[in-house]
């Protein structure tokens, strides 16, 4: 099986997973968990470095992007988890019934890099104007970003490639 198959049936299984519970009908106090619209842009967030277990600083990264919240720097919200960032994404887009065009670090494989919890992070869009602001906002705190790339109308678009639309998976 070729890596795009690859993507689309797990990125498929997770969608129908996360349907199964419901998560594409989000209650209405998890409104900073859903993308907000077309042309947010969509970030990485926090400690990418592994698993490995530092509560210092993923209180710090915690209490950051509260901070974040708070300053309304960012309309969406995910945290990353066993499911990577790919669930993320889904978590965020499948409610919205948006979807998001974005480019994996190349640095990783493509499906470790999407499908593996990578430390602690999360998924954050912003929209346009405040794009800068925000990644002022956490490089003045020490806190890594890495630019993911944006939400769509739709469409799923992993590294130049088509996965389909957001409804139709």
């Amino acid at each position: 099986m070729d890596l795009h198959t690859t993507i689309l049936q797990k990125t498929k299984e997770m969608a129908a997973a996360l349907k199964t519970q419901g998560a594409d009908k989000p209650a209405p106090e998890d409104s900073f968990g859903v993308f907000s619209k077309k042309g947010d842009m969509i970030y990485l967030v926090g400690n990418t470095e592994g698993h490995k277990v530092d509560l210092d600083s993923d209180y710090k990264i915690q209490k950051i992007m509260l901070s974040a919240m708070r300053r309304e720097l960012v309309s969406c919200v995910q945290e990353v988890a066993a499911g990577g960032i790919i669930e993320a994404l889904l978590r965020a887009a499948l409610p919205a019934g948006l979807g998001f065009d974005i480019t994996t670090d190349s640095e990783i494989p493509e499906t470790e890099f999407l499908f593996h919890d990578p430390g602690t992070c999360a998924v954050v869009t912003v929209p346009v104007e405040k794009d800068e602001e925000l990644v002022q906002y956490f490089f003045d705190h020490n806190v890594s970003v890495m630019t993911l790339g944006h939400v769509t109308k739709g469409d799923i678009r992993i590294d130049d490639q088509p996965y389909g639309n957001i409804k139709t998976l």
